[in-house]
């Protein structure tokens, strides 16, 4: 067995308050909701891409709380792409070509030829700390990511956290 190298994302500067906004927000314990669901399955759809997820990024684990055309639950921050979304949450993040891209060259998913495209919108709370991302992936690669793309994850995501604010209250 070889040894893989690839980039994990770094801890944000507000990893702790960050932290405080996910377990504020709710959103673990809407695992498997209808709504996000839909939600990330009309990501995926809109996108044209295989796979389609809404991720909670919470202490060693990205909790996909909704997902299309992959199971939810748990899976290891270390080789999550959405970790680098809540990085810099200002930026949409878009990796075209993952087998291109040194952070994620060999990370597993990218070796296993299971995910080649990314783009992510992160979910932004109240209080301005990016408790994830909305996010499409695919296995095959693509030039970039189109304006009409981006714009379509940002405002899935803004519909997944009013959502999740009305359905706490």
């Amino acid at each position: 067995m070889g040894i893989t190298i690839y980039q994990p994302s770094s801890l944000p500067a507000n990893e702790a308050g960050r932290e405080k906004a996910v377990e504020r927000s709710g959103f673990l314990t809407m695992i498997q909701d209808p709504v996000l669901q839909s939600i990330a399955l009309q990501a995926r759809r809109e996108c044209g891409t295989a796979m389609a997820a809404i991720s909670i990024v919470y202490k060693d684990w990205q909790y996909l709380v909704a997902a299309a055309g992959l199971p939810t639950g748990p899976y290891s921050r270390r080789t999550s792409f959405c970790g680098h979304v809540i990085v810099e949450p200002a930026t949409f993040f878009c990796v075209p070509d993952a087998h291109s891209d040194l952070r994620f060259a060999n990370n597993p998913a990218v070796s296993d030829d299971q995910l080649r495209f990314y783009a992510g919108a992160p979910l932004m709370s109240d209080d301005d700390f990016a408790l994830g991302a909305i996010c499409v992936f695919d296995p095959a690669a693509r030039h970039g990511c189109g304006v009409q793309e981006r714009d379509r994850l940002i405002a899935l995501a803004a519909r997944s956290m009013d959502y999740v604010r009305a359905a706490l209250r």
